[in-house]
């Protein structure tokens, strides 16, 4: 290890992976639709979940372990169309995630039953927060090999680590955050360390996690080529795994490679979500620009303030990769994202900002007090939010007030080893408090300027207009929580 990575490793583990956010309950799809296809692939040999009769949804996974959202339906009969028809039942979502659930699942199984609970931890774990804390300390090495001073390295990873969307999906095992860390992996294997073949099995894999990578995939293979035309034989030897799979899922479910789910949604609300426009996109509105990148309850710069610094304009295939995202974010149908902390479809925009921050520090390095004190209040914002939720109610204004605030002062902490030995209340969540407080007094420094630009906008989050209709979400969550209630709450009244 170099320098500071020992420290630096510990710090980021307690962050991502102390906490158990997770409401089995609310059975969010975004994960488990996921799941039920790697155990379909595992038991059933088949990518279906379940069939769907006129007596309703059923199958073994799906009989198992109950209704989930995020569904395609390929109907028996051609001439009809989803969702009144009868026939198989599968995920919604590219098939990456599913993939990597089966060797985990497998080793489950050896101990019993599968559990949805169990499979979420371990899978969270081996494919999300491992990864994601490898990744970071990765980053800083690169960020180090460039020229970046070794304070502006660390405040770079430590606001894009903890500061950002990277945390909080960075807990969860969707394709948003599997995404990001392929992308950034063929970023530094194209541009960092030269290794063809596996700058072509990351973006390949990026792709096959989420299918809006596509982009931005292209962006990095467009800029990799200008200088490195010979690995081409090595990046497509690369890519073809996951080339195949996509193939494969495409063809047998849908019946054409180039077949996807969204063309087979069985939800009809998400049908008309995503009408507006071409394949969802069309024109941005002042709402959509507005509510992407400022407002409480979505905003980029209100979650990671930091990331305004990556947005200055230059010649970079990282910053091509930021612009993208934020075209497509504010140009897609599907802008306000569902539940969420920060806009999710564009957590792959992290690694890159986070680039683009550093890139400027090394030309602007008496900048850095002002990142530090962006990177200190994202930090607080974001660590703060993904202690109690992954996912906020749509009616929620200002979660950080509204949600965020209400759970933590009522004593609600997630699951954690402390917890399960008895320990009540927050403190059973010090360790994760703590890596956060310590990440945030390594981005100010005792910098003045950092610590004010710090406090201004804590203030500005925080007294950010709540709305009315989203105070009944706390007491919502609450009565989702595990273990009901935890130890040392005060139970919200009725």
């Amino acid at each position: 290890m170099r320098p500071g990575e020992g420290r630096l490793l510990l710090l980021l583990l307690l962050a991502y992976g102390w906490l158990f956010v997770f409401f089995e309950k609310l059975n969010n799809p975004n994960e488990l639709v996921r799941i039920y296809a790697g155990r379909a692939l595992l038991e059933e040999h088949s990518w279906s979940i379940g069939r769907r009769t006129r007596f309703g949804d059923g199958g073994p996974v799906y009989s198992s372990w109950g209704y989930v959202n995020d569904k395609a339906l390929v109907c028996d009969d051609p001439r009809a169309q989803p969702p009144a028809c009868e026939g198989r039942l599968y995920a919604a979502k590219a098939p990456a995630a599913s993939v990597l659930a089966v060797p985990v699942l497998a080793v489950l199984r050896l101990a019993g039953p599968l559990r949805k609970t169990t499979a979420v931890f371990a899978l969270r774990w081996v494919w999300v927060i491992l990864p994601s804390v490898l990744f970071w300390l990765l980053l800083r090495r690169h960020l180090l090999d460039t020229g970046l001073s070794a304070d502006a390295a660390l405040a770079v990873t430590l606001a894009g680590a903890l500061g950002s969307l990277s945390l909080t999906y960075g807990q969860m095992f969707a394709g948003h955050q599997i995404a990001a860390l392929a992308l950034g992996a063929a970023y530094l294997c194209g541009f960092w360390r030269e290794r063809p073949f596996w700058f072509g099995f990351f973006c390949a894999l990026a792709v096959a996690a989420e299918y809006p990578s596509a982009p931005a995939v292209l962006i990095l293979f467009a800029a990799y080529l200008r200088t490195h035309r010979r690995g081409l034989p090595f990046m497509s030897l690369g890519a073809l795994p996951w080339v195949l799979v996509l193939i494969q899922f495409h063809w047998s479910a849908f019946g054409a490679p180039w077949s996807t789910p969204y063309g087979h949604l069985e939800n009809p609300s998400f049908v008309q979500d995503i009408a507006p426009g071409f394949m969802g996109i069309s024109l941005p509105s002042k709402e959509r620009v507005y509510g992407s990148l400022f407002a409480p309850y979505l905003g980029l710069l209100f979650w990671a303030p930091w990331i305004a610094l990556a947005l200055v304009p230059r010649r970079h295939v990282a910053y091509a990769v930021v612009a993208y995202y934020l075209v497509f974010q504010v140009t897609h149908a599907l802008w306000r994202s569902g539940w969420v902390v920060g806009p999710r479809y564009i957590t792959p925009i992290v690694p890159f900002a986070a680039v683009c921050a550093a890139l400027l520090l090394r030309e602007r390095p008496r900048l850095l007090p002002v990142f530090g004190g962006l990177g200190a209040a994202a930090v607080a914002a974001t660590g703060l939010a993904s202690s109690v939720c992954q996912g906020f109610p749509l009616e929620v204004k200002n979660p950080l007030r509204e949600v965020v605030w209400p759970l933590l002062t009522h004593g609600y902490s997630a699951r954690n080893p402390l917890q399960a030995l008895g320990v009540p209340g927050l403190w059973s969540a010090l360790p994760y408090f703590a890596a956060l407080a310590i990440a945030i007094a390594l981005l100010m420094r005792r910098n003045a300027i950092a610590i004010v630009i710090a406090v201004v906008v804590m203030a500005a989050q925080w007294t950010a207009p709540a709305g009315e209709a989203g105070h009944g979400a706390a007491p919502f969550l609450a009565s989702l929580w595990e273990p009901d209630p935890p130890p040392g709450s005060k139970p919200f009244s009725h």
